[in-house]
Formats: C-alpha cells, structure tokens, sequence
C-alpha cells in the first residue's frame, strides 16, 4: 500500500508558449497519476491514501479513505492580460472525476490555503451526488482567483466517513477561463500547442481550445445559425459533449489530438449524429456558474449519410467548395490571403473542374500572376515558394489553353532553378527558401525543393526539357529516409533531421513528382506508406498547415490511390464539423501554419483543388493534358 500522494511534475503546462494568456492550466503536478519520470511526493496523512488499480480509461488513480488527507501545491502563473480584455473577469475551476467503485456515501472537502496558514483561504463542501456524468467541479470566483496569484498556494482534501470507505478520484485539474474569451486569447499557430480555434460549421459556432484542458470556452456564435438559434452564447464553458465530460485536450499532433482533442470529441459526436440519423448534437455548458443543456440541430440532418463519407471528394461538399472559390475571387483575380499561395490554388481549384464556365475566372488568376511576377528569374526572398504555386498553375494553365505566354514564364522559371541553388554542406546542390542562400548552415531544407520539383514534373508534360530533378536529386536522396538503409520511408527535412512528425506535405509532394515523371519509382511506395502509417500529424505539415495538408493528399491520390481511399475516410469527422452547408468550410487552427494565409480563404481553395482527384481534373492530380479550354 502507497502511504503518499505520488504526482508526475509537469503533466499540465502553463502557456509559455504564447504571448497572450487565454485560460491558464494552474500546474497540479501529475494530476492524472501516470508515469514514473519525475515522480515527487507530496504531504500525506500516514494511512489511507495510495495509488490503486489499472483502469481500462486512464491507468491508475488514488484512493483515498476516510479520514484521511492529501495535500498538494497549485502552481499559480502571473496572468499575461490580452489588451482590451477585463483583468477581473478570470475564474477559476476545479475539476476531478470519481472513478466507479467509490464506496457512497461519501463526504470530502476540497480546501486552498495561503502560505503556510493552517485557515483555509477557500472551501468547497463535496459528496458523490454533486457530479455530472462522473465529475465534480468546483468553481472559484474571479476575486478569490485573482488573490492566489504570486501566492504559495496548498490544496488540500479531506475525506470523511468510515476507514473501510474510499473515494476513488482521477484526472484533477485546476484552470482559469474569462468569462468573455475573445480571439485575442488564440496562440500563435506554427508547431506551438495552442490556444487554436476550433470551428464548428455544422452547428454554428466558434470556440477556443486549450492544451491540456477539460473545457471549450465559446468565442462566436454565427448569426441565425443554429447555435444561436439552440441560445448558445459567447462565453458559455462547453464541459461535456452528448453527457460525456470533455477529457484532457491535447493540442501536440498525433493520435491523441487526433482520438482526443476537443476538435475530435466534437467532430466524432457530429459523423455519430449523421449515421444514427440523429438531427441534434447535445452539448452541456457553464454559465453564470450553473451548466445547462443545450440541443443544436446540427446542418448535416437532412443529408443523406452515405454522400457525407468522403470529405472533399463529397459531390455536395465539392460544389460548395468550388461556389466559395467562385464567390470570393476577387477583381484583380486573387483571392484574400498571400498573393504567393492563394491565387494558384483558387486558379487550380478551377482548372480542376475542367467546366468551360470558370474560363474568365481561370484567365483573371493567370493575368493576375503574370502581373504580380512576369520574370521568375528576376524574384528575390521567399521566391521558391511563390514559383512552385505559381508555376503550377500556369503549367497547368498552358496544358488545357496552349497559352504561349503561359508556357514561356514556365519554361523560364525551370531552365533558370538550377542555376540558383548553391551548394550544401554535404556537397550537394540544394534550394533554400529562395536564390539568396541557404538557410541553418547550409543544411537546406526539401519543403519549397519538392514543390519546385512538382513543377519540374508537369513542364516536362509541357514539352519542355526541365532538369530541376536531376540537378537536386543527390539532395533529396539525402535527405530521404531510405528504407534500405533501415529509415522509415518519409521525406525528411534535411539531410540531418529525418523526423517523423512534419513530414507529411514534401513526402506527398515528392511522391507526385516521381509518378508524374513515369519511369523508376525509388521513393514514391515508401513515402505513401509511411504517409499513411502516420496520417494523424496530416496538419502538422511544413510548414503551413491546410495547403500542405492537402498537397500531400493529392501526392498520395495519385500515387497510391487505396492508401488515400483508406486515409480519408478517417478524416471525415473533420469535415463533417467544419462544413456549414451551402457556404464551405470553417476554418480551425492547424498544427503547423499561419493565418496570414487567410482562413477560410486557404481551407476552402486547398480543398477545392484537392477535389480534381475525383474526375482527374488538373494532370497533377492524375488526369491527362488536354486542350479543353482554348
């Protein structure tokens, strides 16, 4: 038997990582009892607390008896105040689960002390009775929260009744959240965990998710949607989702975020709602201290659930994709967001169609283009990246037009890459962002190469003899994780960090290369393989999330189409939850990427491209080069 309380430090982290404070994880060391590294003990009463059993949900869990104490530290954070947003409006709340088996009845309380003083600061009565769907929560008002700031802060439980009665309790958590949470509280995106957004387009509604957090705080709810018309309001606390507690979020990529997160308990409760026929999504909520439930009749009710499998690939989703990238071209023939990814893919996403209709919108993009870049040797900075978009869609605009000019600006751009690499540190010639050097000591990187390389691909298919392959080739093979030489398969970030977790988009991307290139294929079959084998980090993608997400994809369609058919469908929870019918897709915080990319604008058009797969559309999404819009 455990005579102490045992916590796994740092198991939940404060934001460090960003520059604003959203709603702050007050550290309760190892508060869900897991793991060995770090063990510390914390004050106990001699008898009657230890760690017990292994549960099928969470592994182990205290047991306390009564009489018996624990007492443990909180670790409370300098609050960073986000401008314009009212320092007194921060509460805080406490959260623990009971654990099924809990002998009952059964009385405790949960105490905050200051300092060393033996008078509780704060108290909170508790029995059995008081939890929801398993958990307690104790809320702490704002003035009292902000009191524990800068303060030596002890939390202690005590359990009453009989010594052959235990309270069994798992997962505690101590957080702060504003009542009025607004945008300003999101983290910045680009590998950091958090705050994202998470928006719900099915039901209506934008909320704020947190890493390592039992709530989702609501920032939006869209006008005349159906959250507003369910009376769901900023500032409501979703804390359970179909009477189901909302568990720890994680916001690290991977399977966890991918099984777990808040976005995927949302998502997962939608693609449920479609299959069992069920026109509403229950939610629970905290407001003005009192939870309440709130029914949303979610937008997908009507639809027929065997058309919503497919994500993208949906005949009804791919048309509103293709409407949103209609109606939000604008005059100049680009699209909100960066001027080097956007237009390309909304130009793309057109082509794709390969419906005669779009033909003054395609040739917008391409005039628009050709006036932001006309020489492509002459383009400084982050250039490779520009040129690999924009020079996939003008390769692609010449295939199906014969456009002169077209073909020229592509053929310039390819004859000139290899004269504008410089030489790595392994020897090789290799890109960086752009002609002006490469960048971390001359290792490089492959993200913008495998981009250019695409382009090499389709100007062969132009006609034009393009060596961009072969110039950078040593390289790439470099970089690669080669499975003969016992890699993993995936398409590293240089020659020096074969890593497993950004891969996903200049894995795809090279694969597509050397498909549309025909002859040997060395990389292609591993790189899919490994794609599909670690799919969860798909938004993870180096560098920028959803076009990469989608990029790769499409290298993955094309190259191996029944790993593609099988990775999809796993996404469809993602793209039930983020379809708001009739207008397209709400855009949520990738892993990795920024919004300067756009919203809305980049998930929509990244998408909308990556629907060309379906009819064989663009050539780079597996279609054959033909003349269709002279």
């Amino acid at each position: 038997m455990f005579s102490q309380w045992i916590f796994r430090s740092g198991a939940v982290l404060a934001l460090a990582t960003s520059p604003l404070l959203a709603f702050d994880s007050i550290g309760i060391p190892n508060g869900d009892f897991e793991g060995k590294q770090g063990l510390k003990a914390y004050t106990t009463s001699k008898k009657g607390v230890r760690l017990h059993g292994v549960q099928d949900r969470d592994g182990r869990f205290v047991a306390l008896s009564g009489g018996a104490w624990a007492e443990v530290p909180l670790n409370v954070a300098e609050p960073i105040q986000a401008e314009g947003m009212d320092a007194e409006l921060w509460f805080g709340r406490l959260t623990m689960d009971l654990v099924e088996g809990s002998a009952s009845p059964l009385r405790w309380t949960v105490a905050l002390h200051l300092g060393k003083s033996k008078q509780a600061f704060h108290t909170w009565k508790c029995k059995a009775g008081d939890a929801e769907q398993g958990r307690i929560a104790l809320a702490l008002p704002p003035k009292k929260l902000a009191r524990l700031t800068g303060e030596t802060v002890r939390m202690r439980i005590q359990v009453k009744g009989k010594a052959n009665q235990e309270l069994w309790l798992d997962d505690l958590a101590f957080e702060r959240f504003h009542s009025a949470p607004t945008r300003k509280m999101l983290g910045k995106p680009n590998g950091k965990n958090g705050p994202d957004l998470v928006a719900s387009g099915a039901l209506g509604f934008y909320a704020i998710t947190e890493h390592n957090h039992h709530a989702l705080p609501v920032i939006e709810v869209l006008e005349d949607g159906p959250a507003a018309k369910a009376d769901l309001q900023v500032g409501d606390l979703i804390v359970a989702i179909e009477n189901i507690p909302l568990r720890t979020s994680s916001l690290k990529p991977g399977e966890d975020w991918f099984l777990r997160s808040h976005e995927a308990t949302l998502g997962r409760a939608i693609a449920n709602a479609v299959d069992t026929g069920s026109a509403k999504v229950n939610l629970t909520v905290l407001r003005n201290n009192k939870t309440r439930r709130i029914s949303i009749r979610h937008l997908h009710a009507k639809a027929n659930s065997d058309t919503l499998h497919r994500g993208p690939l949906d005949p009804k989703l791919r048309q509103d994709l293709i409407d949103w990238t209609v109606r939000n071209q604008k005059k100049n023939g680009a699209w909100k967001g960066t001027d080097a990814v956007n237009p390309a893919l909304g130009g793309l996403a057109l082509l794709g169609t390969r419906d005669k209709k779009h033909k003054a919108a395609i040739d917008r993009c391409k005039d628009f283009i050709l006036k932001k870049n006309p020489k492509p040797s002459e383009m400084t900075g982050l250039a490779f990246w520009t040129i690999g978009f924009h020079g996939m869609f003008l390769a692609e605009y010449y295939l199906a037009t014969g456009d002169k000019q077209a073909l020229a600006w592509v053929e310039e751009a390819v004859l000139w890459l290899p004269t504008a690499t410089h030489e790595s540190k392994w020897g090789t010639q290799a890109f960086g962002h752009g002609p002006d050097g490469l960048p971390y000591d001359d290792k490089a990187l492959t993200a913008p190469a495998s981009h250019l390389l695409v382009l090499d691909a389709l100007a062969r298919k132009c006609g034009i003899e393009s060596k961009v392959w072969e110039h950078v080739e040593p390289y790439m093979d470099h970089a690669w994780s080669n499975p003969a030489d016992g890699g993993h398969g995936g398409m590293g970030y240089n020659g020096s960090h074969r890593d497993k977790e950004q891969f996903w988009s200049r894995s795809g991307l090279t694969a597509l290369a050397e498909t549309l290139r025909g002859g040997e294929s060395r990389m292609a079959r591993h790189l899919c393989l490994f794609m599909e084998e670690r799919h969860t980090y798909m938004l993870n993608s180096h560098a920028y999330g959803e076009p990469g997400g989608a990029l790769g994809l499409l290298g993955l369609a094309v190259t191996h189409r029944p790993a593609f058919e099988r990775v999809l469908p796993q996404w469809r929870w993602r793209f039930l939850n983020a379809w708001q019918p009739g207008y397209g897709l709400r855009w949520s915080t990738p892993h990795m990427g920024s919004p300067y990319m756009g919203e809305d604008s980049i998930v929509n058009l990244a998408y909308a491209m990556l629907s060309a797969v379906e009819n064989g559309g663009l050539v780079m999404a597996g279609g054959e080069p033909e003349r269709w819009l002279r």
